[in-house]
């Protein structure tokens, strides 16, 4: 019964200075929760750091995009662009030439008439 009783006062004290030593470390408590709270506002802010970089990383590589597509298409149109005037300067050549082959025969005709 002393062993009942001795185990009983023992295991009260035991729980009366835990609780009193909660309460008197309780300013540990809160200050682990502030710890906690502010490494999860700075997972939040590094979080929303990558979100940003990442935003920009593809603003950029849309932007590189599409100056490279611009790049091109004003590479073709001038490419056209000079398709174009080769095919007007050829073609002038031809009339030109068509020109002065008619003015020959005209020539020819009007100085030779029907000789033969």
């Amino acid at each position: 019964m002393r062993a009942i009783v001795g185990t009983v006062l023992l295991l009260a004290t035991l729980a009366t200075g835990s609780a009193f030593g909660y309460v008197q470390d309780s300013d540990w408590y809160w200050q682990r929760r502030a710890m906690a709270r502010e490494r999860a506002l700075e997972a939040r802010e590094r979080a929303r750091e990558r979100r940003d970089l990442a935003r920009d990383r593809g603003e950029f590589r849309r932007e590189a995009m599409r100056a490279r597509l611009e790049a091109r298409r004003e590479a073709s149109r001038s490419r056209s662009e000079y398709g174009r005037e080769r095919h007007e300067f050829l073609r002038e050549q031809a009339r030109a030439r068509r020109d002065a082959i008619r003015d020959t025969h005209r020539h020819y005709w009007r100085d030779w008439g029907r000789v033969y």
